[in-house]
């Protein structure tokens, strides 16, 4: 065995007792043999085994011929016990971690080599043992009026979740197979038999909402999601960046063709002094392309440089609001408004986004 092979563990459990209650009346029947196998436990760097004796017993009631019995902390036929089960509900619910996340995680920390459909069957089992109806009484009692409904791609399925924003309170939610038109009216039907009457309906752009909600809570205000309407509008900007980035390079392959072989000293420092060359300054332009939507709060002293640097490359971007951009005064180093940068772009975009029209007029009043 190698230096780098993993210790391996096996801790023997024993649950075969002469008699043994019916898993479904738990009328006791008798011991007809013993078996063994293995069930993958936890240990942290190391393979761990539950190497199970369990029995097998004659039925002594009509429910069934023979049945076995299982350990506490292992559901019959698993081949994980509950405690893994249980990091991977930790890494969902509390640590919020996505799936390709949690399988990285379980793999590194407890050698675990778990599918994403493990993972799917314990969040339905877990959903099985959620009080629905007390959860229904408390949703009802703390319902603001307002109702935030979205779908989360998870692999081969689809969570389909509501929440209240205002009251910070999980709905309800679905796991289905297919995010289509059908199961979104399904779940929403059921929010209104549970006798949910929002005022207003927050979701995103998507063509699935509309007529649902217009069929259920016909009065309520439908409203896009802020999230996604400045996502399409930074969309929208990355593009014409991207566009005129592209116009740029073009730009920089024009001209004369460069010499085949290696630059002579005196070429090197003729080119050192003419400084970078447009090719040069559009690769630099597609490297920062971000700064344009980030929040200038957040930009560093570099990044206002490097944006200062951009604007000088494409000195349109100056005008993308109908109006020069000014600069601050500060006598050793010119600083370029960023914030009437973003504002200029993205009145060019809205412009451009038909959807977002009205929703730009509602929240400039």
């Amino acid at each position: 065995m190698g230096a780098d092979a993993p210790t391996i563990v096996f801790i023997p459990v024993h649950c075969a007792p002469q008699k043994a209650p019916c898993p479904k009346c738990g009328k006791l029947g008798k011991r007809k043999r013993t078996c063994t196998r293995e069930v993958r436990t936890v240990a942290f760097k190391a393979v761990a085994y539950l190497k199970i004796t369990y029995g097998e017993y004659t039925a002594q009631c009509e429910c069934c011929t023979t049945f076995r019995n299982t350990p506490e902390g292992v559901l019959p036929k698993a081949h994980y016990d509950n405690k893994v089960r249980d990091l991977v509900l930790d890494r969902i619910i509390k640590d919020g971690m996505s799936i390709e996340r949690i399988l990285e995680s379980l793999r590194r920390e407890f050698l675990l080599e778990l599918s994403s459909g493990f993972v799917y069957n314990v969040l339905r089992d877990r959903a099985e043992e959620l009080d629905m109806s007390e959860h229904r009484r408390m949703v009802l009692e703390h319902f603001s009026g307002t109702l935030c409904v979205d779908e989360l791609h998870l692999g081969r399925f689809t969570l389909l979740l509501a929440t209240d924003p205002l009251s910070d309170l999980p709905v309800a939610f679905a796991l289905v197979a297919a995010n289509d038109q059908d199961h979104m009216w399904r779940f929403l039907k059921n929010l209104k038999n549970w006798g949910l009457e929002p005022r207003v309906v927050v979701t995103d752009g998507s063509n699935l909402y509309p007529a649902v909600i217009a069929e259920f809570w016909s009065e309520a205000d439908h409203q896009l999601c802020v999230f996604h309407v400045i996502k399409d509008i930074n969309k929208l900007i990355l593009d014409a960046v991207r566009r005129m980035q592209k116009a740029m390079s073009r730009r920089g392959k024009g001209g004369r063709k460069k010499k085949r072989g290696r630059k002579s000293r005196k070429a090197k420092a003729a080119a050192a002094r003419r400084g970078m060359t447009v090719k040069e300054k559009a690769y630099f332009v597609f490297k920062h392309r971000y700064l344009i939507v980030k929040r200038q709060e957040d930009f560093t002293e570099q990044e206002h440089d490097d944006l200062r640097r951009m604007l000088e490359y494409l000195p349109s971007w100056r005008r993308c609001d109908g109006s020069p951009i000014g600069c601050t005064g500060c006598s050793t180093r010119p600083r370029i408004s960023t914030r009437r940068v973003a504002a200029g772009l993205r009145s060019c975009a809205i412009r451009h986004f038909k959807p977002c029209r009205s929703w730009s007029r509602r929240w400039s009043n």
